[in-house]
């Protein structure tokens, strides 16, 4: 069966006419008598008559070899075919030109509407900004790299940055796209998403005006292109951002990219584009890790207007996943639970309204992981916490940790005895009767180097252990 490839076909089209001329392809290909389609490996050249298929075989056979090449189609095979009837086909490139020459209240007001709409879309846009980018292990060479791109330009072209959906990359380019446009000295600064570049290219093709669309992206002293993996699959598009990005790099240009795999993981984007992608500096981001996560958990709050108490802070940072977008609507989702029920938010409440967004983990509890969890949040020795010492620095996190292991674990008196090297079952009974008196008093405990509520101590102590199982 043969169909046509909506990209690929005007390509192929403006191709040949680079190849044999305006006049020419007009003469025998603008007309309703000759069909050109992509079928399965090959071209088809379909006419009504013989000897116009004959000439066309004769005259244009390796002008059009060579366009099947200049479209990244090489191994196609072309057919000639006599046809019956014709079929309607879309304009040519010129019928459109010239259509488009006709003076026309329609055709010329409409395109300024449209232009004036898409300058005042993208004159609201809210960029982030690069000043709010929280910098950590998990992003520090990227947030760097971003930097110096904007201080030595076209130096390391192109900057690539790669890591999973939701790890800051496109808070990174809009960062770069919001400094780049205050320095006047790099000239047009350009932002756009692969789907965008391969939407306004396909508009380009469809209506002749790939000379002014190179114009706009090859001629700019910045580039910034998120999410160029859309590209793979798209040949024609491939083969224009081939050559846009050459342009861009002679000419002493910046070319910012952003996807969701190294180059060399993108092979369906073709060895060329991979080349290019790798010719700069590569730099990975990875999933936030828990200073980028409280960072982003505090600032976002803020914005909200939603009270975080530490517990609820340190149990948001611990179970969330390392993506901003998730963090996010996470904050959202608080903040429209305290309008709706203005009540005080408590490690249950986030359980229930954030089930969804929190990582299944195993609900088997041991009694390492509570001595562990209460010995990482407090910052208390598991030698001390199993040591003979009465001192309240030892006693406090001990009383804790064997009240927990009572609630959690289901371990019996004797087995949290035994764990925390005490002499009888007797002293495990005691230490949950305390903290159980340290709640009803609503009582201030020091527990090692902190004086906190016992009922914040419990909650920082359950949040961790929550988000080791």
């Amino acid at each position: 069966m043969v169909t046509e490839d909506i990209e690929i076909l005007p390509a192929l089209r403006l191709a040949m006419i680079d190849r044999v001329g305006q006049d020419r392809f007009e003469l025998w290909f603008g007309t309703n008598n000759t069909q050109l389609r992509l079928g399965e490996g090959c071209l088809l050249i379909e006419s009504t008559s013989r000897m116009n298929l004959d000439f066309l075989r004769k005259n244009f056979h390796e002008a059009i070899r060579q366009a099947l090449s200049d479209v990244q189609l090489p191994g196609h095979q072309v057919i000639y075919r006599e046809g019956s009837a014709p079929v309607p086909k879309a304009p040519s490139p010129s019928a459109v030109k010239a259509e488009k020459k006709m003076p026309s209240a329609a055709s010329s007001t409409q395109p300024t509407r449209a232009s004036s709409s898409s300058s005042t879309i993208i004159q609201r846009r809210r960029f982030a900004s690069l000043k709010d980018f929280v910098v950590s292990d998990c992003n520090s060479m990227a947030k760097t790299a971003a930097t110096m791109v904007l201080q030595q330009p076209g130096q390391i072209s192109p900057l690539y940055i790669h890591g999973p959906s939701g790890s800051g990359k496109t808070h990174l380019l809009e960062g770069i796209y919001g400094l780049a446009q205050q320095k006047k000295e790099l000239g047009r600064v350009v932002y756009l998403s692969a789907e965008q570049f391969t939407t306004y290219f396909l508009e380009a093709l469809q209506t002749s005006g790939v000379a002014s669309f190179r114009r706009k992206y090859r001629d700019v002293g910045v580039l910034i292109i998120d999410d160029v993996q859309f590209f793979a699959g798209k040949r024609a598009t491939k083969t224009e951002l081939l050559h846009t990005l050459d342009a861009i790099t002679r000419r002493g240009g910046q070319v910012v990219l952003a996807g969701n795999q190294r180059p060399t993981e993108l092979s369906a984007l073709g060895t060329e584009l991979v080349a290019r992608f790798s010719s700069g500096l590569i730099c990975k981001v990875d999933p936030l890790d828990e200073t980028c996560k409280t960072a982003m958990i505090q600032r976002l709050a803020e914005k909200r207007g939603v009270a975080l108490t530490e517990s609820v802070a340190h149990w948001l940072t611990r179970q969330l996943p390392g993506e901003g977008r998730l963090v996010s609507g996470a904050i959202n989702r608080l903040w429209a639970y305290c309008a709706v029920e203005g009540n005080t938010l408590s490690i249950p409440v986030l359980e229930n309204l954030l089930a969804d967004l929190i990582p299944q983990r195993s609900s088997m509890m041991r009694l390492d992981d509570v001595e562990q969890a209460v010995c990482r949040v407090f910052g208390v020795d598991t030698k001390l916490l199993r040591s003979q010492s009465k001192s309240r620095r030892a006693s406090n996190p001990r009383m804790l940790a064997m009240w927990l292991a009572r609630k959690h674990t289901g371990a019996a008196l004797s087995d949290i005895c035994l764990h925390f090297q005490r002499r009888s079952h007797s002293t495990v009974i005691s230490a949950e009767k305390k903290v159980n008196k340290w709640l009803a008093d609503d009582s201030i405990v020091q527990i090692a180097d902190r004086s906190l509520k016992a009922q914040e101590a419990i909650e920082l102590a359950e949040a961790e252990l929550r988000s080791s199982r």
